[in-house]
């Protein structure tokens, strides 16, 4: 059986590439004029032969993309049992695993030695991509998605049982999940549309205040000591008493929605025109779902059709403000239910009440989880909480940085690892754990309240259905 290990080297505190030279050197058997290698014949890559010209050629990439520092490159190990294959098919296996992992994706060298019982191959690849001048990054599940596919391949071709990984030889990525809204039409971009709304109807302040005041909205004006500007904040209250604020300062709101630019673009005339995108995406978003597919038969699909063919005129101003974000609400939340059921299809409505009742199960299984780590963290010192609180600050810097494919995560790597050598790991991820379970309980709730939507709109439609039978 092959053991595949994973190690990366970091930049020295001398010359940064020393450790990435002394690797080279190592596998290539400089010290002892390539012995191990067979004279340098078992040596292969796309970087050259000669460890000079290999190591020039990594740190010209670097030169490139301007990344001299930080993690320097690669080493991954396999090796085979004794006995289990010679020296011309482990070189085979290596070389075919690079061409298809790394491409000319990284400057890479491989060598197989022969000074051990058992034969072993060793892969250097550079930190830097050739084609895209980002940082490789090996992350939690790249083992099974990734490499385990193609490992398995070469292996079984030549072979041999498939390659088994030694899980932890290399730091993976905490990087796990992260919440995202997925396009949802939101209250932030709601009470924009109505700002601009107001606008588009509104030849002065006076009048700006007045429509907002019509569309249930009261508006408070201050100043940010922080932002150093003047600021509203919009204040919205919903027939059912519910009510939402934004100031316009809010980090979610583009500019254009305080003071002084209101005052401006009343004048101007400018800004979007956000009613008719949001309709206009909502629209295209529920085209997906009115092409001939299995929802086609279902309550809800029909609901969906009515909704969008009505809501086809040629100027959305033309109708009430009240009345088009009323339908915005309503068509995403169609939208949502038309996409559940296209994910998730259901033979009856029984079946609808059934996922229902799984689903508050799981609810209530998940908060006594959640109260149990609650308990933990709550129990532990002020050093361990701090420890916890920082760990799971650190899984989300991490998340970030692989979406911007910033170099720091090397940084946040180190510091996970130093607190994974003070603290139990299974203590540390408490709070991150607590974070991803608020989360999960939140889509569960979520899933729930589209669940009972659809089961109700459909029961009145269904009654709506059986008057209109008894009249006819």
């Amino acid at each position: 059986m092959a053991i595949t290990k994973l190690m990366y080297m970091n930049q020295s505190k001398g010359c940064p590439h020393d450790h990435l030279r002394n690797a080279i050197d190592y596998i290539l058997d400089v010290k002892h004029d390539g012995a191990k290698t067979a004279g340098g014949t078992l040596v292969g890559g796309n970087s050259g032969i000669d460890h000079k010209e290999i190591l020039e050629n990594f740190l010209e990439t670097k030169r490139a993309y301007g990344k001299m520092d930080g993690r320097q490159g690669y080493h991954f190990v396999i090796s085979f049992a004794p006995g289990e294959t010679d020296t011309a098919t482990a070189y085979d296996v290596i070389r075919e695993f690079c061409e298809q992992y790394l491409g000319d994706n990284y400057d890479y060298v491989f060598a197989i030695h022969n000074d051990k019982e058992h034969v072993h191959g060793h892969i250097i690849f550079n930190s830097v991509s050739r084609m895209t001048g980002y940082k490789y990054h090996y992350k939690k599940g790249d083992w099974e998605k990734y490499i385990q596919p193609i490992t398995d391949q070469v292996c079984i071709e030549h072979g041999f049982e498939p390659l088994k990984f030694e899980k932890g030889a290399l730091r993976q990525s905490y990087a796990s999940w992260a919440v995202k809204k997925g396009g949802r039409i939101d209250w932030t971009r709601i009470i924009c549309a109505d700002v601009d709304y107001a606008i588009q109807v509104s030849s002065n302040m006076k009048e700006f205040y007045e429509n907002m005041e019509k569309m249930n909205y009261t508006i408070r004006k201050g100043y940010s000591q922080k932002e150093k500007k003047s600021m509203f904040t919009y204040i919205f209250t919903t027939p059912e008493g519910k009510v939402y604020k934004r100031r316009s300062i809010h980090r979610l709101i583009p500019i254009g929605y305080g003071p002084d630019e209101i005052e401006e673009r009343i004048r101007t005339k400018t800004g979007s025109k956000s009613y008719e995108q949001v309709v206009e995406q909502l629209s295209n978003r529920a085209s997906e779902y009115l092409k001939p597919t299995v929802l086609k038969n279902t309550r809800t699909y029909k609901r969906l059709y009515q909704a969008v063919s009505y809501y086809k005129l040629p100027n959305p101003f033309a109708v009430p403000a009240y009345r088009v974000r009323n339908d915005m609400v309503n068509l995403n939340k169609l939208l949502e239910e038309c996409k559940y059921l296209k994910e998730n299809p259901v033979k009856h409505e029984g079946e609808l009440k059934e996922r229902t009742v799984r689903l508050e199960e799981k609810i209530t299984a998940m908060l006594e989880q959640r109260r149990k780590l609650y308990a933990i963290y709550n129990n532990a010192s002020q050093e361990e909480r701090a420890a916890m609180d920082e760990y799971e600050s650190l899984q989300r810097q991490m998340i970030v940085a692989e979406e911007k494919h910033d170099d720091i995560f090397e940084k946040i790597e180190e510091k996970m690892q130093e607190l994974e050598k003070r603290f139990p790991a299974e203590m540390l991820e408490v709070a991150g754990r607590i974070q991803k379970l608020g989360s999960d309980i939140y889509a569960a709730r979520r899933e729930k309240r589209i669940l009972i939507r659809i089961v109700q709109a459909d029961m009145q439609l269904e009654q709506k259905l059986q008057e209109h039978q008894i009249r006819k």
